[in-house]
This record gives structure tokens, C-alpha cells and sequence, in this order.
């Protein structure tokens, strides 16, 4: 089996996005526990977004800001404007905007949400490394990379709790390891990608304002996990030597496309916990259990390789937006659901003719999704029709001719 560390990858996720575009906006937020709501008329309103300092007192997403002041007093809140009876996002997406432009200026860029990105950087780690003629990488060029694994070797009390000291030492076990002369040594290739790395963030930050963490591996899921290691403001290098130990206590949940179905069908047939138990059972058996495509991938991903390309993408591939109705605000009737349609395709037409104008591509799918109560339980149901026109009157009225007949209120109309 090849060894997948012909790549160099990176996650690149903004530290809680929506909240530094508020404190873009208003600065007095900075360095105060503080939140973004949407919502307000309902328990304060629901929390979309939580700054690190009010993470500090318990504070979460999707908690009511009424109950995170119960947490925390003095936490600030920030509301996501609203337009047409619903959240309107469109600074956070004009931010995010900002942030990709950036990135893809450095190497190829896949946007994988509104605040994080995949970046490819085998291309340009091997242009760098050209330039370096075997010049040993200075630590002063890694300020805030943390290598996963090191340092080795006995550690005292005192120096756990100083993590960045912590850092450092582990920082330079590595650099002091690296075969410099050896332009295909993976290692040596991740550690350039980290360096590039280290410049996009800082560009980042001096162009827009904001921070971000990065993680850098062999390939899109260890980047990932890799990103998650070492928040805010910081990036985690993953080589494959780290692997076994890094998966020997790693929940299997965690793993990115683990954490649904097949996640749960892994623990729960095998009768594992942690990603690097897999590593006892042979391809045949993996295929076996969860079919020939799901077994493979799973005996290499638990070895640390993955092969999934990196596809060059600014541009998100959907644009939707939605609203919830949830509980006695349900919708009851036809009326209702036609102007609820339409208030959202005025939004869709609005966002489709941007981005038709700044991208020069046009949409030709509508797809309606629904969530509709039966019998004591929640179904979701999704249409699709072709997209002839952006119109919102006629989109509104194409979308409830594919769902009208989901109706399960009955015969009411009014």
C-alpha cells in the first residue's frame, strides 16, 4: 500500500468567523465575552456564534442568550440583521469572500464552508523548496506551529502548563530532525507547507482583521482533525509518524465522514472506540462489514491515508437559504407556505443575480427542501425542478407546485 505522503495539505478555519466580522464592525467587542444571536424576540435569541472568552464560562451555540447571561453577566451580543422575517447573512458571506480571494492567492483553495477552506500546497512547497538550496528552516518562521507528537520525552508539571514553552521545544526536536538535503523527504515537505502556511495566516489577518487556525498534513482529513488540535489563532503540523499514536486515542466519532452512519455502524459491529483499533483488522474483514468501497477506505484511513482530491473551488457549488418554523410557529396552511416561498425567493433571486453578475455562471436546478409533522414525528421531504429563470415570483410559485401535495394539514387553506 503506498504511503500517501506525496501531498501537502491544509485546513484553513476561521476562529468563531461570525463573531470577529462583529468585532470588525465594532470594535468595543474585542477581547470581551461576547455572541452573535439571531432572533432576538424568543429567550433573547439563539446563539449562532460564541467568542472565546465567553466560551471561558460555559457559554455554547445553539444556547439562548438568555440562559448564557446566566453563565456569563457581562456577555456582549451581537444580532445578525434581519430581512424579509428571516437571518441575512450577507456580510459574514461577503467576509468570507475576503478571506478565500487571500488564500487563493497562495496555492489552490477547495472552500469546504463559509469559514474554512482546503488548501493543496504540494505545488508550491516544491517551488520553495527549490528556493531554500538546502538552507536549514529557522523556528522564527513557525511562530505558532505546534508539532503533533513532540516534544519526547519526560516532561515536569511546570513546563505542561507553560504550553507555549511547550511548543517551542517541540518545535525544534522536529526542526532538528528534518533532512534538509533531501528535497522528498515528507517531513521536510510538510514543514515548507507549514511555513507558507504561516504567511497565508498572517495575511490574513493584516488584510482583513481576522485570525484563523490552520492544520497541515498528507491529506484533507488528517489536515482537518490536525486544525482542530491547537485552537484559536495557532496551526498543528500532522506528519505520518504521529499517526499511531495521535489515533490510538482518538475517537473514532471525530474522524471526518466518521461521525454519521458509518461511524456509529463501526463502533458498533466491531466493538471499537478509537480510530487506531481498527488497525487489528485486515482489508477482507473491513470489506466484509461495510462493503468493498467503505472497507477499503476505512483500512487505509486508519494508517493515516486518504486520497480525496483537493478540487479547486472559490465559489460555493449550492446557494439556498431557509427558514425554521419550529413548534406552534409551523406553518398551517397554503397561504402561508406560498408567502413564506416567496419572501425566500426574493432572497435566492437577489443572491442568484450577484453571483451570475461577479461569477458569470447560472444556476439551472431549484431544489425544494421540506420538513413537514406526521403522526408524532418530523419527516423531511426534497423536490427538485428545473430553474428557467431567476424570478422570484416564479420560483416561488414552481417550488410549491413540487410540494403541494406534501401537505399534511389537511384540507385547510386559510
Amino acid at each position: 500500500m503506498a504511503t500517501g505522503q506525496d501531498r501537502v495539505v491544509a485546513l484553513v478555519d476561521m476562529d468563531c468567523f461570525f463573531v470577529q466580522v462583529e468585532q470588525r464592525q465594532n470594535p468595543h467587542l474585542r477581547n470581551k465575552p461576547c455572541a452573535v444571536v439571531q432572533y432576538k424576540s424568543w429567550k433573547g435569541g439563539g446563539i449562532i456564534a460564541v467568542s472565546y472568552e465567553a466560551r471561558a464560562f460555559g457559554v455554547t451555540r445553539s444556547m439562548w442568550a438568555d440562559d448564557a447571561k446566566k453563565l456569563c453577566p457581562d456577555l456582549l451580543l451581537a444580532q445578525v440583521r434581519e430581512s424579509r422575517g428571516k437571518a441575512n447573512l450577507t456580510k459574514y458571506r461577503e467576509a468570507s469572500v475576503e478571506v478565500m480571494e487571500i488564500m487563493s492567492r497562495f496555492a489552490v483553495i477547495e472552500r469546504a464552508s463559509i469559514d474554512e477552506a482546503y488548501v493543496d500546497l504540494t505545488s508550491a512547497v516544491q517551488e520553495r523548496l527549490q528556493k531554500l538550496q538546502g538552507q536549514p528552516i529557522s523556528a522564527d518562521l513557525l511562530p505558532s506551529t505546534y508539532i503533533e507528537g513532540l516534544p519526547q520525552g519526560p516532561t515536569t508539571a511546570e513546563e505542561t502548563v507553560q504550553k507555549e514553552g511547550m511548543r517551542k521545544q517541540g518545535l525544534f526536536q522536529w526542526l532538528n530532525s528534518l533532512q534538509i538535503d533531501n528535497l522528498t523527504s515528507p517531513d521536510l515537505q510538510l514543514t515548507v507547507g507549514a511555513v507558507i502556511v504561516e504567511e497565508m495566516r498572517a495575511a490574513i489577518e493584516r488584510e482583513t482583521g481576522f485570525q484563523c487556525s490552520a492544520g497541515i498534513s498528507h491529506n484533507k482529513v488528517l489536515a482537518k482533525l490536525a486544525c482542530g488540535l491547537n485552537k484559536p489563532n495557532r496551526q498543528t503540523l500532522v506528519s505520518h509518524g504521529s499517526v499511531p499514536q495521535l489515533f490510538s486515542q482518538m475517537p473514532i466519532r471525530k474522524i471526518r465522514s466518521l461521525g454519521g452512519k458509518l461511524g456509529a455502524s463501526v463502533i458498533e459491529i466491531l466493538g471499537i472506540e478509537y480510530m487506531g483499533e481498527l488497525t487489528q483488522f485486515t482489508e477482507s474483514q473491513l470489506q466484509s462489514h461495510f462493503g468493498e468501497k467503505n472497507g477499503s477506505w476505512l483500512y487505509a484511513m486508519c494508517r493515516g491515508i486518504e486520497h480525496d482530491p483537493v478540487k479547486p473551488r472559490q465559489l460555493p457549488k449550492t446557494i439556498g437559504c431557509s427558514k425554521n418554523f419550529p413548534g406552534k410557529t409551523a406553518l398551517a396552511t397554503r397561504e402561508q407556505v406560498q408567502w413564506w416561498l416567496l419572501q425566500l425567493a426574493q432572497e435566492l433571486e437577489e443572491r442568484l443575480t450577484k453571483d451570475r453578475n461577479d461569477n458569470d455562471r447560472v444556476a439551472t436546478q431549484l431544489v425544494v427542501s421540506i420538513r413537514v409533522q406526521g403522526d408524532k414525528r418530523l419527516s423531511s421531504l426534497r423536490r427538485c425542478c428545473a430553474l428557467t429563470r431567476y424570478d422570484a415570483h416564479k420560483m416561488s410559485h414552481d417550488a410549491f407546485t413540487v410540494i403541494k401535495n406534501c401537505n399534511t394539514s389537511g384540507i385547510q387553506t386559510e
